[in-house]
């Protein structure tokens, strides 16, 4: 799932509930679904979608332009990359190595690599696999050519950002050592491994990085902010040899709808793990930020319809989610190649069509994203991010420079400039200035992608190593040159 950061209260992406009653029809339920993404293509979406309920499909079909800017359509078996949802075929593979009793959770770093540093010799697969290791968000970019052993190296070499097993940090770092992990326990290369033990017995036919060998014409394009054709993760990230292992494990794999929709069956079963397997797979055994629970590779969320497993992954071209309950046998997939982030969680609207019927209405069009560099700008802070020169473009930049800024007597001071009086009062400056450390070391080096205007205040957009930042700044209600309340979105 993005990591989610919140500082004052900010209302993110809000879950609709819908009232209690008897779950519709298979047909009310299509017939609904079907209504729903059709409203949300009229109105931009593009991409691919999967609803499943009990063994029956509710939607299985494509949207939009699969090549920006031409007239070639999504279809239902387009394939697009699943980003950080990857992490769960790494967790399984790991799960099904430990059946086979070729290793532990347990096991330590030490115990499977040569010259590990004191400070990591502990660290456990259980801490890779659910985040808390300590290991950075990223230590290098999805598109280096890095091989597995020269990456060992780099992640052994990385300081650890708290004491393993004392904190929670997204982090694909950890779970690229996890895939190293599955190739050395069981000596084959990891996407081979995936393929004999895990989409081969749950019949994905068309899931991996490179051995699907899919024709272009089936590939998804992202695109760049003006509609442009961007081009395709396998181009810029995978290749014809896989990817480096900077992705390897952690993201990158490309899938289709209803290879997804097999996934989750096969793990409805016993076909790939144990039921005991299974716990460990979805236990809550680190809480993450806003009220949920990250296990090895999903995360839960209570809902009004009973606990959720759900990850979700992409960067600044390509979204996916995946969300799944478990009791009720409902899955539901998407993925989109739509810029605006009011379509990254349409997979909970469809939840709640597929309960209730009801669906909620399409978020409202974002306002858009004002690109750094276009408008000219006489504040030199603003200047220096290449920001608009308006109230919010300043206070942006500001928020930059109080980010990234040594500790100080100057850092304190654009503090308390730029913070609300009651935020301030809240929070203190020391507090304040804890949240911006830790989204310092969040964004690690970043483009400053531009802003976009919302009614209370901006977001700040940037691409960082391991995808997009979204520093949302709420303006105060009282005094709109003072920044009232904080939120971030990462993706995964």
């Amino acid at each position: 799932m993005p990591n989610v950061t919140r500082f004052a209260v900010i209302a993110m992406t809000a879950l609709m509930l819908a009232t209690a009653h008897a779950s519709p029809s298979t047909q009310e339920a299509a017939n609904a679904l079907s209504d729903f993404m059709r409203s949300a293509a009229d109105e931009g979406f593009t991409g691919g979608v999967a609803v499943s309920r009990k063994g029956e499909i509710l939607l299985h079909a494509g949207f939009g332009e699969r090549v920006p800017g031409t007239r070639d359509p999504v279809k239902a078996d387009t394939v697009s990359t699943v980003g950080s949802i990857t992490k769960q075929f790494t967790a399984a593979a790991v799960l099904t190595l430990q059946e086979a009793k070729k290793l532990s959770v347990n096991d330590t770093l030490a115990q499977w690599f040569d010259h590990v540093p004191v400070d990591k010799q502990g660290i456990t697969i259980h801490q890779l696999l659910s985040h808390s290791a300590g290991f950075a968000p990223a230590i290098g970019p999805d598109n280096e050519r890095i091989g597995r052993d020269d990456f060992i190296e780099q992640a052994l070499d990385s300081e650890l950002l708290f004491e393993p097993g004392s904190g929670y940090e997204y982090s694909n770092v950890g779970f690229s050592l996890a895939a190293a992990i599955v190739e050395l326990a069981s000596g084959m290369e990891y996407e081979q491994y995936l393929y004999e033990h895990l989409f081969k017995p749950a019949q994905m036919q068309e899931t991996g990085y490179v051995m699907p060998s899919w024709p272009q014409n089936r590939i998804a394009h992202g695109r760049e902010h003006d509609g442009s054709d961007w081009g395709t993760v396998l181009k810029f990230a995978v290749g014809q040899d896989g990817p480096g292992w900077h992705l390897v494990g952690n993201g990158g794999i490309h899938s289709t709808p209803m290879d997804m929709v097999r996934w989750h069956r096969a793990l409805q079963s016993d076909k790939i793990l144990s039921a005991q397997s299974k716990d460990m797979l979805y236990g809550r055994h680190v809480e993450e930020p806003g009220g949920t629970w990250y296990g090895y590779g999903w995360s839960t969320e209570p809902t009004p319809w009973g606990d959720m497993v759900a990850h979700n992954g992409g960067n600044p071209y390509y979204f996916a989610d995946y969300l799944r309950f478990l009791d009720d046998d409902v899955v539901i997939y998407y993925w989109t190649t739509s810029r605006e982030r009011r379509f990254n969680d349409l997979a909970r609207s469809l939840a709640q069509i597929v309960f209730s019927a009801e669906a909620p209405p399409l978020p409202p069009a974002q306002a858009p994203l004002i690109v750094a560099g276009d408008h000219e700008s006489d504040h030199a802070l603003a200047n220096k991010w290449r920001l608009p020169g308006s109230v919010e473009g300043r206070r942006g930049a500001e928020f930059l420079e109080a980010m990234v800024l040594a500790s100080g007597p100057e850092r304190r001071r654009l503090v308390a400039d730029l913070f609300s009086e009651s935020l301030i009062e809240k929070r203190g400056i020391d507090g304040a200035l804890e949240v911006l450390d830790t989204l310092k070391a969040e964004a690690g080096d970043f483009v400053v992608q531009g802003i976009r205007i919302r009614p209370d205040g901006v977001d700040v957009v940037l691409d960082m190593v391991q995808g997009q930042m979204s520093l949302i700044l709420l303006l105060d209600q009282t005094d709109a040159r003072k920044v009232g309340g904080i939120g971030v979105e990462i993706g995964g």
